[in-house]
């Protein structure tokens, strides 16, 4: 199950509608206190609580720690693509981007978790 926590409805449903008919198993979350069980997207830009915070948490967890987890945000500059991965993203994709590149970000990551 792949799960994405966006606060912009617009990108989440397309997210979501891509996965499912690739035939991947995916659910969307609008707020981070609506999801908590397992989590592959994750925006950086959240109304509750910053994506990074919440990445923190999945690694410092025993249960999420190795979940695989790649960042989709608006920010782009080098900078923050390093901070996010140095935060313990597997992977860090900046908004806009192509469906068939989260794709095929997304089949490796799963592959390297066993999902």
């Amino acid at each position: 199950m792949i799960y994405f926590l966006e606060d912009d409805p617009s990108i989440r449903k397309l997210v979501i509608y891509t996965l499912n008919s690739q035939g991947m198993e995916a659910e969307g979350f609008e707020l981070p206190s609506q999801f908590w069980a397992a989590m592959v997207l994750l925006d950086l830009m959240l109304p509750e609580e910053d994506g990074l915070h919440i990445l923190k948490r999945i690694r410092a967890g025993a249960s999420t720690a190795r979940l695989p987890v790649i960042l989709i945000t608006a920010k782009g500059t080098e900078y923050d693509k390093v901070v996010g991965l140095d935060g313990g993203a597997d992977d860090y994709i900046a908004k806009p981007f192509g469906m068939m590149e989260l794709m095929a970000r997304i089949r490796p990551a799963l592959r390297h978790s066993g999902g």
